[in-house]
């Protein structure tokens, strides 16, 4: 594949005419892995974007996607071997404790 054919998938990509997949799989074809074709299409400004979410709650406060952000992420999700904070805030995803205590030490049900 030439330089300029090249350039005009990415227009084509960029105008919306073809799709990020279709890009892809074109660069696949021709030999090129998908990590790089991404690469490429990272490189010639094309980022790749997420669609909206449609999903509307139902009550205040209720819905949508959970983040959550911890200065390390948790190595181990099982709270009977777990280390330190880190490791026991992410196991409680999995397993729903009966028990938490509150800022102040305090046990709370």
């Amino acid at each position: 594949m030439k330089e300029r054919e090249l350039r005009g998938l990415i227009g084509k990509v960029k105008a919306g005419k073809l799709s990020r997949r279709g890009f892809v799989q074109a660069m696949m074809a021709v030999g090129i892995g998908a990590p790089a074709a991404s690469q490429i299409l990272l490189s010639s400004g094309v980022a790749m974007a997420q669609s909206p979410s449609t999903y509307k709650p139902t009550k205040r406060g209720g819905g949508g996607p959970l983040k959550l952000l911890w200065w390390q992420g948790p190595t181990l999700l099982n709270p009977h071997f777990a280390v330190g904070t880190k490791d026991q805030d992410g196991s409680r995803l999995f397993y729903e404790p009966l028990a938490a205590w509150d800022p102040d030490g305090n046990l709370k049900a």
